[in-house]
């Protein structure tokens, strides 16, 4: 399993991660962006496909396929061999969860997770690797109604907070005790981590904090613990 989790930035806070995901990819083929979390009115699906190209042009890598709703829409697991990597972009996480259910995608991408395919999530694409999306509640509106916040747990029953900021600490222990959470992990906007079948490692400019019940552990850049510490 090769999976890459921002915090939620671009750029240059996103450049270690970026570099990860880049040096983890089979250059010969595109990779598959998935921009469906974004709000279209802001930001038109054309805009979304030149951002990732230029977020990306300084690792000498603008080799992208975005596929829309309209695009996911009936495919199978064979239509995403062509790909050397998946990119999932941020917006609203409930939106995006319930999207890529009904197009059946969701389990096309737990396949390829486990076939070492990089997967990158960004914002909401990262949190929809945990166990749930309930963090997203505390930032992102329900605007689809979805009442089952299962996601796709590849991360050993963690959930995943991103654009964390230290102020977020008491919602962060609220939603445990309200939710009956286990471990959430929070990714700064300038950090992320890489995720194996054993491990996962914290990469980017700032430190990754680790919330349970009545815990919290700050881990430094760098720092690797085990999928299920």
């Amino acid at each position: 399993m090769k999976l890459f989790l921002s915090g939620g930035g671009a750029d240059q806070e996103s450049e270690q991660i970026d570099r990860e995901f880049i040096e983890a990819l089979d250059t010969a083929k595109p990779v598959l962006y998935i921009p469906i979390a974004i709000d279209t009115d802001k930001y038109p699906y054309p805009s979304c496909l030149d951002w990732i190209k230029n977020n990306f042009q300084p690792f000498g890598f603008t080799n992208f396929m975005m596929w829309t709703e309209k695009d996911l829409k009936g495919k199978t697991l064979a239509d995403f061999t062509q790909f050397g990597g998946i990119y999932i972009g941020g917006g609203n996480t409930f939106k995006l969860l319930k999207e890529l259910r009904e197009f059946g995608t969701m389990e096309i991408l737990k396949s390829l997770a486990l076939a070492d395919i990089p997967i990158y999530g960004g914002s909401a694409g990262a949190i929809i690797m945990a166990k749930t999306i309930i963090p997203a509640l505390s930032a992102d509106e329900n605007l689809v109604g979805l009442s089952d916040f299962s996601a796709l747990n590849l991360l050993s029953e963690n959930e995943v907070w991103c654009h964390y900021r230290a102020t977020d600490d008491e919602t962060i222990k609220e939603f445990i005790s309200k939710y009956q959470l286990g471990k959430i992990i929070c990714l700064p906007e300038d950090t992320g981590v890489v995720v194996s079948e054993k491990e996962i490692k914290a990469v980017g400019s700032g430190n990754i904090c680790v919330f349970g019940k009545d815990t919290k552990i700050t881990l430094e850049l760098g720092s690797r613990f085990p999928q299920n510490h």
